[in-house]
């Protein structure tokens, strides 16, 4: 498995010689109990922020080598001022990113080989504790064809044509965790968009409102974000109909959708051939 920090535009190679905290996410059980119950009632659960630590190689040709060149760059990479991501690529050549915080790198020097020195134990928090597929996914949708759909690289957008939009499109979810989709982007024109995963029941729906030529409304479903925005930024969340699930739309993972399937339905009038939508999104995963 190789192993990459990243720091800004930065990346930096990692010799991991172990690595504790990466398997399933922690998880803590909510239950409710009543006044005469045996036992409990089970009600879900809340992942919890992960603590990982990596034990790194640290090697130098050289004394003046692992000082000077060496232990400064992991030091730099590591600063606790920094946004940092860990990239791990596994034996399949699939990858699986974390957004994290040092919690310690201590840097102790091996006396016996002044040019080779490991790094034990860095420890790690991310706040997220699920890591994710870095390669984003996008779901296009058309007026033509069967209806099928493809996960492609991001900024593909969706050419609709001169007439109504309504169009269901089968996703199979891959991740095995939900995913927030981190960007939708309904470019106009259109009047009364609404996308809606008939999985989960769970719907955006702009019944009522008109995204003008060249406009747009991005909507952003992730935890902490919760915003719908138009071109100018100005907030449009008030364009939501009360019956809109903002705080909890989401692609379902298996269990929760069997084999991971989501339908996506997407509809609007008064489209044309400019008109055009983006829907991003990362397959996320519990561990590797």
């Amino acid at each position: 498995m190789d192993v990459e920090a990243i720091v800004g535009g930065s990346s930096l190679s990692l010799v991991v010689l172990a690595h504790d905290g990466l398997g399933m996410a922690p998880l803590h059980r909510l239950v409710e109990r009543g006044p005469l119950q045996h036992g409990d009632t089970d009600v879900g659960f809340r992942l919890d922020p992960r603590i990982f630590s990596l034990v790194l190689a640290l090697r130098g040709s050289s004394y003046s080598d692992l000082y000077s060149s060496h232990r400064k760059t992991l030091q730099d990479t590591f600063a606790p001022m920094g946004s940092l991501k860990l990239l791990f690529t596994l034996n399949d050549g699939s990858e699986r990113q974390i957004d994290c915080d040092v919690i310690d790198a201590p840097l102790p020097h091996d006396a016996r080989k002044e040019w080779a020195a490991n790094v034990t134990a860095v420890r790690f928090r991310a706040p997220d504790p699920t890591l994710y597929d870095p390669t984003g996914k996008t779901v296009t949708f058309g007026l033509t064809g069967g209806g099928t759909g493809t996960q492609v690289p991001l900024e593909v957008p969706l050419e609709v044509g001169a007439s109504a939009l309504d169009q269901t499109v089968p996703i199979t979810y891959a991740g095995n965790f939900r995913s927030l989709p981190w960007r939708i982007r309904i470019l106009g024109p259109i009047t009364d968009p609404v996308i809606t995963n008939l999985m989960t029941d769970e719907k955006l729906d702009f019944t009522g409102t008109t995204i003008g030529a060249a406009d747009y409304y991005d909507i952003d479903c992730r935890y902490g974000q919760k915003t719908v925005e138009d071109a100018s930024g100005t907030n449009k969340i008030a364009d939501l109909t009360d019956d809109s699930d903002l705080a909890t739309f989401h692609l379902a993972a298996h269990p929760e959708a069997d084999g991971g399937q989501n339908d996506i339905n997407v509809t609007g009038s008064s489209v044309d051939g400019d008109t055009e939508i983006y829907f991003n999104y990362y397959e996320r995963y519990l561990g590797i």
